[in-house]
């Protein structure tokens, strides 16, 4: 288990004192992928630098399996780093060394035999899908191939934690859903507990258990990726989760529906009943969802009918099923205010 509590971290510069986090309260259970979202310059990257000690607090405590790490002496703290990986958008390999040795680094620093040691990186690289790539330079890689390489190293020296700095920023769609893919099957197989820092919702939505949304030096709300999806309380976790909207700001019209679809079963025609059950027209003016073993999730944002009465009936039908919705007052600023969940 991971705790932070009451972290703090103040840079001194030629312009004065600048305080990247501040009073920052988290657990990060055993097992679990946490995820850790804000905009640029909220005070993530300092966060998890601050977890392995790579940057000291100001104040507050870091207590990894029970031990604060501001106790322990130099020696200790390398050896409890070893059960902590990271992970960078940069990937950070070394150009002049292969594949092969770029894993076999931190096993070598460790002492390991050399044969145990070529046989260790080799697994790994069959885990991260590059057996065939083992006698390649960075140089000959892919933005991809080049973050598997460096979640193999990371593993090296098996390590009960996992820190992902942003590893999916530099990277196309389809490569980021395969390297999110890999840290979810690591994070099922392997038992890595999995602290994920990112700007990008789709990454929370796709791998986490549990967010906690950061703008501005501190923790804004922290909950299951379910709860604060559905019901975001902060005006940047609004902002994060619904950039979409933004578009529709400018549509003129009747009252806009956000509509939360966390689980329900995909087989089920919402808007078609909806739109048979109360005989009004509905205008769709943004849709993001995917299916699930059969379970829908994700967001649809309806504009209502200028009619009150026919948007009166509407809201009554949504009121009286299983749906979770908001009602945009105006704009994503509202967002949450009236949300209602029934069933």
């Amino acid at each position: 288990m991971i705790e932070l509590k009451s972290i703090s971290k103040t840079f001194k510069t030629k312009k004065g004192s600048f305080t990247a986090l501040r009073d920052i309260d988290l657990t990060v259970n055993d097992g679990e992928i946490f995820g850790i979202i804000g905009l640029s310059g909220a005070g993530k990257s300092t966060l998890v630098r601050c977890i392995n000690y790579l940057e000291k607090p100001t104040s507050g405590k870091v207590i990894i399996d029970g031990r604060e790490l501001g106790s322990l002496k130099k020696k200790e703290l390398l050896e409890l780093r070893r059960n902590i990986g990271m992970i960078f958008q940069s990937f950070n390999l070394l150009e002049q060394r292969t594949v092969l040795k770029n894993v076999l680094f931190p096993l070598e620093i460790a002492g390991l035999e050399k044969d145990k040691a070529i046989s260790k990186a080799r697994e790994l690289l069959e885990l991260v899908g590059l057996s065939d790539k083992e006698s390649s330079y960075p140089s000959q890689l892919s933005g991809g191939q080049k973050q598997r390489v460096a979640i193999a190293r990371a593993l090296a020296s098996e390590p009960k934690y996992l820190l992902c700095d942003e590893a999916t920023s530099a990277l196309d769609p389809d490569t980021t859903r395969s390297i999110l893919e890999l840290i979810r099957r690591i994070n099922r197989e392997l038992g890595v507990t999995t602290v994920v820092i990112t700007h990008d919702m789709k990454v929370i939505d796709s791998i986490c258990d549990r967010v906690a949304v950061m703008d501005s030096s501190v923790v804004t709300e922290v909950g299951t990726v379910a709860e604060v999806f559905s019901d975001p309380k902060s005006e940047t976790a609004r902002k994060l989760i619904l950039p979409e909207l933004k578009l529709t700001d400018s549509v003129s019209g009747g009252q806009r529906i956000r509509l939360i679809f966390s689980g329900e079963s995909s087989f089920t025609p919402v808007v078609s009943n909806l739109i048979l059950s109360c005989g009004t027209p509905l205008n769709i003016l943004y849709a993001k969802t995917k299916d699930i073993d059969g379970h829908a999730y994700g967001e649809m944002v309806l504009q209502l009918p200028d009619d009150e009465r026919a948007a009166a009936k509407v809201k009554n039908y949504l009121e009286a099923h299983v749906q979770t919705y908001s009602v945009l007052d105006g704009g994503e600023d509202s967002v949450g205010n009236a949300s209602k969940a029934v069933g």
